[in-house]
This record gives structure tokens, sequence and C-alpha cells, in this order.
């Protein structure tokens, strides 16, 4: 028997007070889950990527943004 036919078992003999529990506390895991996916880094070889390494205040920076600092880092340096 899977994890959901067990709940599904055991909700059906709950009062419809404890039901509307069990549901909130479901809702309240599914919501947790997608914001947990929408935290996620963004596609490996995207400067905006990196932002959650050293995560700057405001908004994030366009990766044409984050190019120019680059490269202006890297002339700094090697020069």
């Amino acid at each position: 028997m899977t994890a959901a036919e067990k709940l599904y078992k055991l909700i059906q003999t709950l009062p419809e007070s404890q039901i509307n529990e069990v549901l909130h506390f479901a809702e309240f895991l599914q919501q947790k889950q997608l914001t947990s996916q929408q935290q996620v880094i963004p596609l490996a070889g995207s400067l905006t990527g990196l932002r959650g390494i050293a995560k700057r205040p405001g908004p994030a920076p366009r990766d044409s943004e984050l190019q120019a600092e680059y490269t202006d880092y890297l002339t700094q340096k090697y020069q």
C-alpha cells in the first residue's frame, strides 16, 4: 500500500474539521515546495546564476552588466 493510499484510508476515519487541518497542511507543504523550486539558481553558464553565491542588494543585474564588470576587473588585473 502506498503512502497516498494509507493517507486516504486514514482520512476517511477523521471528522471534517481534522480533514481540513490535513488539507491545510498539505497545501502548506505544496506551497513550500513551489517556493523552494523558484529559488533554484538559473541555468549553468548564466552569469546571473552566480548571484546566489555573492548576492547584491536590489534587483539582480543583467548578464550584460555582469559581463561589463568582469571585463573591467580583468582589464585592471592584467594591465
